[in-house]
């Protein structure tokens, strides 16, 4: 029984140093948030067009308070479509599942004033290039397992004989 003890003590030791780490960087942002609340950030995409459905949202600086991001399909939100919480200190955010269309972002804090506007324009690839692709790639496939399936047998009947 005590090796079952220790090795509770151990992981709950762990789950409480992984909930507690913090990096440097957030300790010293949170600090710099109390004597700096309104900082501007600058938003930039990964890309201004997405094929596939997904992207990569960045900042140029860690954040220093709670940061939402916001989406619209208009440049001017006057509807917002999504918000999204910016998580801890990084300084990049990936989204996906994005369908055909035009979007739009910005960075709001909780208080302050909102990031630059940046726009996104969704096109997936057609569905005949992507069936395309598939059949192609189921191809070469099966090319590859009936290849090693002869080899293997040809081997086999070497070894006998």
């Amino acid at each position: 029984m005590p090796k079952l003890d220790g090795l509770s003590i151990h992981i709950a030791l762990l789950l409480l140093i992984t909930l507690l780490a913090r990096p440097a960087a957030a300790q010293q942002a949170s600090t710099a948030a109390e004597t700096q609340p309104n900082t501007d950030y600058q938003l930039t995409l990964s890309t201004e067009r997405s094929r596939e459905g997904y992207f990569v949202v960045a900042i140029d600086q860690a954040p220093q308070t709670k940061m939402v991001l916001q989406q619209s399909a208009s440049a001017d939100f006057s509807a917002i479509a999504a918000e999204f919480d910016w998580f801890g200190d990084f300084t990049e955010i990936t989204l996906t599942g994005f369908s055909d269309g035009e979007y739009y972002f910005r960075l709001k804090p909780v208080a302050g004033v909102s990031s630059n506007v940046v726009q996104l324009r969704v096109e997936h690839y057609s569905q005949w290039q992507a069936y395309s692709l598939f059949f192609i790639g189921l191809f070469l496939f099966s090319v590859l397992v009936i290849t090693l399936i002869t080899l293997h047998l040809r081997t086999r009947r070497q070894e006998v004989a």
